[in-house]
């Protein structure tokens, strides 16, 4: 039984390693621009190996999920992309989670998109 707990144990530290490795051009702290059909949109990001954090600024105060900060986790990870949840509900209940998807080009470029708005991404530090 010890085993087998340690097994999981090994398996999921290894899997977590492995994509803390692939993130690895992500990592740092971001600014990411958005628009929609209502408004346009800011936000910081930081990504770090176990996860890091997204904030979006809002001059509006209409709607209670932005403006604070929330977790956010990766759930895909390679070396040219990036696929990760904004975990909105675990901060305040009746907020939806959002999917961030970035991707690197061949010239190092990172690109993404918060749903299905494009993102204008700045690497602010590493």
């Amino acid at each position: 039984m010890v085993r087998k707990i340690l097994l999981v144990m090994g398996l999921a530290l290894g899997a977590s390693l492995a994509m803390a490795d692939a993130a690895k051009p992500f990592i740092g702290t971001w600014s990411a621009k958005w628009q929609t059909e209502q408004q346009s949109y800011e936000a910081s990001m930081v990504i770090t190996t176990a996860g890091g954090t997204w904030q979006t600024y809002t001059r509006r105060r209409s709607n209670p999920c932005f403006g604070r900060e929330v977790p956010r986790q990766h759930d895909v990870a390679t070396d040219t992309a990036l696929e990760m949840t904004l975990k909105f509900s675990e901060v305040i209940p009746d907020c939806k989670d959002a999917r961030v998807k970035l991707q690197v080009d061949a010239s190092g470029q990172v690109t993404g998109r918060r749903g299905n708005a494009e993102l204008t991404l700045k690497r602010e530090s590493p």
